[in-house]
């Protein structure tokens, strides 16, 4: 009788211990979807039809695979067009022509990708004119609104 008091003690212990462990996990999972006032008002912004703009100081960013900050750099530019995934939130790109330092004409690829949390995500890479090898300069994140600002 009394091993049978201390299964049943045992048992409901455990679910208990299940119980808050799955009330944990579903709080959790709730936190993770939540979405950042700052990229609620972005996407917002987008869909009203506003111009919206993006303003990154370089040197607030973090390379995504660890590292010193980037250059003293500061950039901007207007988003002329995006989407929206569940995966990857507002992206958004631009490409240009330019020379790069070497000397050779030069397209480059910078995509952009503002996460639900309120990170951006900056990817940079550059096509040599006349290659068919695209070369990666770096991905950055950035902090919105440290390194990233979005004005409108």
């Amino acid at each position: 009788m009394e091993e049978e008091e201390h299964m049943n003690l045992t048992g409901r212990a455990l679910l208990i211990l299940l119980s808050m462990l799955s009330a944990t996990t579903v709080s959790t999972l709730a936190r993770a979807d939540e979405t950042s006032p700052k990229y609620a008002e972005v996407l917002n912004a987008l869909q009203t039809g506003k111009s919206v703009k993006l303003i990154m100081d370089m040197a607030r960013c973090t390379p995504a695979e660890g590292g010193k900050p980037s250059s003293a750099t500061l950039a901007g530019l207007a988003i002329n067009a995006f989407r929206v995934t569940t995966q990857n939130g507002i992206s958004f790109a631009n490409a240009h022509q330019t020379v790069d330092s070497s000397g050779h004409a030069v397209t480059e690829y910078i995509r952009h990708s503002l996460s639900r949390d309120g990170k951006l995500t900056v990817r940079a890479s550059k096509l040599v004119v006349g290659s068919t090898e695209l070369v990666n300069q770096g991905e950055f994140i950035c902090e919105v609104p440290d390194g990233a600002r979005f004005i409108w």
